[in-house]
């Protein structure tokens, strides 16, 4: 695959374009690395000392801090109707309202919970890109309206970003809501943008600016990013699915793909409410090994969207294989929790190889509790699914995530889940 077609739908500055060229793509010119091992003999000893230290590795060098729960958060029903999906499923969108010394930011949540259940149900939540409205043709979803922004790089992804009737259900295909709900399981979301716009100027209109300012953000010792700021708005929409009363706590699937797959990895990393932590496509600060020095790297990220790193990374640009912590630490962050990688065979730049075998290496983290983890020292043939507790799946075709993924994501759930 070519960067050209990876990046079809974008049209970078040639500054931007020229990094983008750099990309090692040729698995033969890979750099010899090696992989952190753990350091603990048993569970327990994970849990209590190593899980702690892997955390503040990650958190130095990729992600930074995590902010604390607001001191005020609360949340209303702005609408619910008993009879979705022409009877199928409740719709319930809820307003999460989070104050902080006097500011205040909202998270719109969309929910659909099976009208079909004896009991409690699990819920799947991820965030999405284009807004609530995106992901299902309902015509009652309310909209997410989304601040204009100026373009950014010549890149589509910051045109304005103004809701339209002609953008109901445009990404419906990537949550499958209805399959979901057959399946007897709820699903919920939330745009990312309410968490932080996608944006270098979106710093105003971001959960960071609850307890940052600008000008510290702006700076070299910069104490977050925009993917812990995506994963705190997980965690306050993990605060409100506990409340709703049809819903399994203990059940709770955090998914996401692209740069919200690294965010779910990272989110499921740090809050153990997380039962099944998903990455799709999630690439490098991902599922996919950073020193395995193919496909997207620190400088493309950096360059690209440098609020997706820290500072600390920085004197390691360009020779990722000494990098001081590795993607496979965050499923020793995860165990013995579920964890499931998805990744497609044309996604080059996310680096399918080095994400299996990140997985790979992260099961000697499973092993310490009894499990074999992946339970394969050889990534899959496309369409062979791997269902052990950390779960994989190698899709033909290109960066996405499609129904044929969710068919096996509520297989595997099934086999973990349900009796």
């Amino acid at each position: 695959m070519t960067m050209e077609k990876r990046f079809a739908d974008e049209n970078f500055s040639p500054e931007i374009q020229a990094k983008a060229d750099q990309m090692n793509l040729d698995r033969n010119n890979i750099h010899a690395y090696t992989v952190p091992e753990p350091v603990s003999k048993n569970g327990r000893d994970l849990l209590l000392k190593e899980r702690k230290e892997l955390l503040k590795g990650l958190e130095k060098y990729v992600y930074g801090v995590i902010p604390p729960p607001p001191e005020s958060l609360s949340f209303e029903v702005a609408e619910e109707d008993n009879c979705a999906m022409n009877g199928k499923a409740i719709r319930r969108q809820i307003t999460i309202r989070c104050s902080e010394k006097g500011k205040v930011r909202f998270l719109h949540l969309l929910l659909y919970i099976p009208n079909r259940r004896t009991g409690k149900v699990p819920v799947w939540f991820g965030l999405n890109f284009k807004g609530n409205h995106a992901c299902a043709k309902d015509p009652e979803i309310l909209f997410t309206i989304t601040k204009y922004y100026p373009t950014l790089h010549n890149s589509i992804r910051f045109a304005d970003g103004r809701a339209s009737i002609t953008d109901r259900g445009m990404q419906e295909d990537r949550w499958c809501f209805e399959k979901i709900i057959d399946r007897g399981y709820a699903a919920a979301t939330m745009c990312y943008f309410d968490a932080f716009p996608d944006h270098p100027y979106g710093f105003k209109d971001s959960i960071m600016s609850l307890f940052f300012t600008e000008e510290l953000w702006k700076s070299k010792d910069r104490p977050s990013t925009e993917i812990s700021a995506w994963a705190w708005g997980i965690f306050r929409a993990l605060d409100c699915l506990e409340r709703q009363p049809e819903i399994d706590s203990t059940k709770i699937a955090v998914h996401g793909h692209s740069r919200l797959g690294k965010t779910a990895l990272w989110a499921g990393a740090n809050d153990p409410r997380i039962a099944l932590t998903v990455s799709c496509c999630s690439g490098t600060a991902g599922a996919k090994l950073t020193r395995h020095y193919c496909g997207e790297d620190l400088a493309w990220i950096n360059l690209w969207h440098p609020c997706w790193l820290m500072e600390a990374a920085t004197p390691y640009l360009g020779h990722d294989w000494d990098f001081p912590v590795e993607q496979s630490q965050l499923f020793g962050c995860i165990a013995p929790r579920l964890a499931y990688v998805t990744s497609g065979t044309d996604d080059d730049y996310a680096d399918p190889e080095g994400e299996f075998l990140s997985a790979k290496a992260g099961s000697a983290y499973y092993r310490l509790f009894g499990s074999e983890g992946i339970g394969s020292d050889t990534m899959p043939e496309p369409g062979h699914h791997l269902t052990g507790d950390i779960g994989y799946y190698l899709r033909k075709g290109p960066h996405n995530i499609t129904p044929e993924n969710w068919d096996h994501l509520l297989d595997y759930a099934d086999l973990h889940w349900k009796e």
